[in-house]
């Protein structure tokens, strides 16, 4: 016959696996798996106005460890801090957020871009269309 404390063992092990696959199981992701989120953008978040068209058109923004709030004010930062026909930012936008952005391809008077925002472990990046004027 066994021991009872040995009948009982297995039991916190088999808890243990039987929560991590009902967890897996209802689409929690893996704890070192920080995908990011995309965040919606409104027509004018898309198409922003004002007198300088940077950019021309927003694509899409997406964050990691930060709310969509901030990722929107942090791309509208990184591109008041960029040139027009620019896609670096050499200063911090929002006090903390250090921006990098590159061509994707371009064409006469208009470029594809991308980029990425980071502060600690938080991101936000995103792409656009620029279209410089008079080229």
């Amino acid at each position: 016959m066994i021991a009872p404390s040995r009948r009982t063992r297995p039991l916190p092990l088999l808890a243990l696996v039987a929560a991590t696959v009902l967890a897996l199981a209802a689409g929690a992701a893996p704890a070192q798996s920080a995908a990011y989120t995309s965040c919606s953008l409104s027509e004018r978040e898309q198409q922003p106005g004002g007198t300088v068209p940077k950019p021309t058109y927003n694509f899409t923004l997406k964050r990691q460890k930060t709310t969509c709030t901030t990722a929107k004010k942090v791309m509208k930062a990184f591109h008041s801090c960029r040139a027009l026909t620019s896609t670096r930012c050499t200063r911090k936008v929002r006090t903390h957020w250090t921006c990098t952005g590159a061509k994707d391809s371009s064409a006469a008077g208009i470029f594809s871009a991308h980029f990425t925002c980071k502060w600690g472990a938080r991101r936000v990046r995103g792409t656009y269309q620029q279209t410089v004027p008079g080229a």
